[in-house]
């Protein structure tokens, strides 16, 4: 035990002397090239101004006496190059006899506006130089370029003698550090046995283990660490434990669906909500591919693009089964802290259906507006054109149109009416109205309204209200409209000779009303579109009738106000009933 760890120690101690002294040596000599480098960039940077403003490149003659008095005041080689990469001036050798400079790399970089800089072997002299070459500006561009360079054997033979030095300095070090590791491997190879027991304890779950160990020194300290280390673990063990039952109950009640898959794919969590929405179990999902649970090439494509571009994806699919859904599906990468490696993906879920829905419903409605509003008006338009051009003097004629622009601007203002009460009804923000209705009342009078019409056409209307029937609370506007609009699509759809009942009678806490009618009844694929804004069951019939297709919009949006339900039960050729529930409300804020 104490060898070993007598030669471990040393062989560190050895390993580190070394590197610590090619690591210096490396400094030094970085250094050194940084030293040369900086002043032949900040020599060639001056003797660039001065070529540039105290003499013309082409006197040649003048230029070498000064390219020479440069170079004995600074000892670098100096050279000057024109744009072509002819070497106008040299104070080594003869320009005439040197080759064209224009490929030298430096050379290169100094034409693009730029300081070459360049270590490698010369042609010309035979040694490694650096190199610095710096562009000569005339009028705002380039007329040549300045080149100093230097040879690199004298930074090698400094290099050289810093490295004997370090060597010469190893040597004492190197004999003190084998006395101490001999006194330091001595001290600790007893106590050391125990603290590798302990430790192996504790990397087997025995977070109790303690060292008896009782120094003044590391030893006992590191014991004490050991102590500590195991008390500490077993405090981050309990809050991992408990950060992880909080993790999972809060991923568990968001209201969006979560998955994590790994690189692979293969699911490595997914949330209730997501199980909800996929109508799947849990033990469905443990270790298999994302695409055995959710067969979708989209999905598939999705986590692929994000595997290779390490970015966020959005996406939207359908799921036919056991609903018809549509799902936007937002995934993002599980990285490491402070790592560009990707672990996994998270996929969460939000369910767009109602949305996509809305979106719907909102195009169609523009659309059907503007269709309800064009038909009238070019109607009107066509009238009017009509007599203008002559019609308005036969008297009988013009009489007939304008009943027509009448009734079409009738038809208009009603539309507009409709169309404004359905916005009033959405307006979240419009204080609600919560006062006493008097329910046997209000049917009564809906009744009497509407009796004359239903008369005309030979139908029979009554009112069925069970005594001592619960007032309700709300806007009563809005619930004789409501009624309104139910009982008099009952009169409109009733043919001839037919009856319409309309009855009311408490059930529990609610208020029930049902207008059933014998009519003409309604198929069975329309009725869960009836509440729709603008559907028609019959378009020419309804249209011929007078009606807007706003009418059971604005049914639904009043019994939502009131809080309660609606529900139709029809058959063909024998009738409607509209049910309306209507909780009973006390607390005039409720």
């Amino acid at each position: 035990m104490q060898n070993k760890i007598f030669a471990y120690i040393m062989s560190v101690l050895l390993i580190t002397l070394v590197i610590s002294s090619l690591f210096i040596a490396g400094t030094i000599e970085r250094q050194q090239l940084v030293n040369v480098e900086e002043k032949l960039e900040s020599e060639a940077y001056i003797l660039s101004k001065l070529l540039s403003e105290d003499i013309q490149l082409g006197d040649i003659s003048h230029l070498n006496t000064i390219l020479m008095e440069m170079s004995n005041r600074l000892h670098f080689r100096i050279t000057v190059i024109d744009i072509k990469g002819k070497v106008l001036g040299e104070t080594n050798y003869d320009p005439e006899q040197m080759l064209n400079h224009l490929q030298r790399p430096e050379i290169q970089v100094a034409l693009n506006n730029k300081v070459g800089k360049e270590i490698r072997f010369s042609d010309t002299m035979k040694v490694d130089l650096m190199y610095i070459a710096q562009p000569i500006y005339k009028d705002g561009r380039i007329a040549g370029v300045v080149r100093l360079s230097t040879p690199m054997k004298n930074i090698k033979g400094i290099m050289k003698a810093i490295n004997f030095n370090l060597i010469i300095a190893l040597i004492p070090g190197l004999l003190l550090s084998l006395f101490l590791v001999y006194r330091i491997t001595i001290s600790i190879s007893r106590p050391i046995k125990e603290i590798k027991d302990a430790a192996v304890d504790i990397t087997q779950g025995k977070l109790d283990r303690s060292i008896n160990i009782i120094r003044n020194d590391e030893i006992g300290e590191l014991a004490k660490a050991i102590d500590f280390m195991a008390a500490s673990l077993r405090d981050k063990i309990n809050s991992i434990k408990d950060k992880n039952t909080k993790m999972e109950a809060i991923l568990s009640s968001v209201v969006n669906g979560i998955i994590a898959v790994d690189s692979n794919k293969n699911i490595l969590f997914i949330n209730p909500m997501a199980q909800q929405m996929l109508n799947i179990t849990e033990e469905d999902v443990a270790g298999k591919h994302l695409l055995q649970i959710i067969r979708n090439n989209k999905i598939d494509n999705m986590i692929r693009d994000i595997l290779e571009n390490k970015g966020f994806a959005e996406n939207e699919i359908a799921v036919n089964y056991p609903f018809e859904k549509i799902f936007r599906l937002s995934s993002n990468a599980i990285r490491y802290p402070e790592s560009d490696n990707i672990i996994g993906i998270i996929i969460v879920i939000q369910d767009i259906t109602e949305i996509k829905k809305l979106e719907r419903m909102r195009s169609e409605f523009v659309a059907n507006v503007s269709h309800e509003l064009k038909t009238p008006l070019t109607s009107i338009k066509g009238f009017v054109e009509t007599l203008k051009a002559g019609a308005i003097e036969d008297k009988e004629a013009a009489a007939r149109f304008l009943n027509i622009i009448e009734d079409e601007a009738d038809r208009l203002n009603r539309l507009i009416s409709d169309i404004l009460s359905l916005s009033v009804l959405e307006n979240k923000k419009s204080k609600a109205i919560y006062e006493v209705i008097n329910t046997a009342e209000k049917i009564g009078e809906i009744v009497s309204l509407l009796q004359t019409q239903a008369t005309s056409k030979n139908i029979h209307l009554n009112a069925r209200v069970e005594t001592g029937i619960n007032n309700l609370m709300g806007d009563p506007d809005q619930f004789k409209q409501m009624l309104i609009n139910i009982v008099d699509n009952a009169v409109k759809y009733t043919p001839e000779g037919g009856t319409i009942e309309v009855a009311a009678y408490n059930l529990e806490n609610e208020v029930i009303i049902s207008v059933k009618d014998n009519g003409i009844g309604i198929p069975k694929e329309h009725i869960s579109r009836l509440f729709e804004r603008f559907y028609r069951v019959d378009k020419a019939r309804s249209r011929n009738i007078g009606g807007t297709g706003l009418g059971l919009a604005i049914v639904k949006h009043i019994v939502m106000q009131f809080g309660g339900k609606i529900e139709v039960n029809s058959q063909i050729d024998k009738g409607t009933e509209f049910i309306l529930s209507i909780p009973v409300k006390t607390d005039v804020h409720a």
